[in-house]
């Protein structure tokens, strides 16, 4: 499944990375970054992330949450991460998990959101085994934030094929997977801040599957000294799961309740 992430330099803290990966989570983060619509950092490289030669499992026998997991690295190792959603199209409960990890592949943070019932947001920390050790709980009444950006967006698979029908993406040709699949290759073109007072013209390389719709590889480059470079890649798997009741659960630690989903989001 096509994932939106947000790509933030080293002086990004951790809370904004996860609330923008939140926010951008199963939508249209290339729209963020052509028109900067969203209010994050200037020193946040927003982009679509996409997998490297990912396959594509879209059999819904196998069930019918959708799930995706994004492996993401940059090129200078300065940021590594995994992203992995869940969404129930029937109940609309979403899940993100963000594994964040340092250039010795370290991890650095672990925690869970949930958005639950239309009403509540819970994020939970956990230990590097997934044991939860702490949650805190938002309801949608104190701070709607989140919840009215991602009621705009169409989540899950049919968001992903949608999102490569935006005007700002530019057919350019075509590529092949390693066992010579066809696959069209589009790119979108904008101008963002790489860090703090470096403004680079950027192109998102994405090799999207003719049969499915959905992305089978991703290449941003940046151009802040007069050179395209390779600025990151991904890797990424997407798939329907079953729910066997522990998806959405939040059970097994006593949550905070707290007024804001900054506090929310804050260790």
């Amino acid at each position: 499944m096509k994932l939106l992430e947000a790509v933030k330099s080293k002086k990004v803290a951790g809370t904004v990375l996860a609330s923008a990966l939140v926010v951008a989570s199963f939508g249209t983060i290339s729209a963020f970054a052509a028109n900067g619509s969203d209010a994050i950092p200037k020193n946040t490289v927003m982009t679509a992330s996409a997998p490297t030669d990912a396959p594509v499992a879209t059999d819904k026998a196998q069930g019918t949450i959708e799930y995706s997991k994004d492996t993401y690295s940059r090129t200078d190792g300065s940021q590594n991460f995994t992203l992995e959603n869940w969404y129930d199209p029937q109940t609309k409960n979403f899940r993100t998990d963000v594994k964040d990890y340092s250039a010795d592949h370290q991890l650095l943070d672990y925690r869970s959101t949930y958005f639950l019932n239309g009403s509540d947001m819970v994020v939970i920390q956990r230990n590097s085994n997934g044991d939860p050790i702490s949650g805190k709980w938002v309801k949608r009444t104190d701070d709607s934030h989140t919840f009215d950006i991602l009621e705009k967006k169409t989540l899950g698979f049919s968001g992903v094929k949608q999102n490569y029908k935006a005007d700002y993406w530019t057919s350019v040709g075509t590529g092949q997977t390693p066992d010579g699949k066809t696959l069209n290759k589009l790119m979108n073109s904008y101008q963002s801040y790489i860090d703090d007072n470096t403004l680079a013209n950027m192109q998102n390389i994405v090799y999207v599957d003719r049969q499915t719709g959905l992305p089978a590889k991703e290449e941003l480059y940046e151009d802040s000294t007069g050179t395209f470079k390779l600025f990151s890649s991904d890797t990424e798997e997407y798939q329907y799961v079953s729910d066997d009741g522990s998806i959405f659960s939040t059970d097994g630690v006593t949550l905070e309740s707290v007024k804001t989903e900054k506090d929310a989001l804050a260790k």
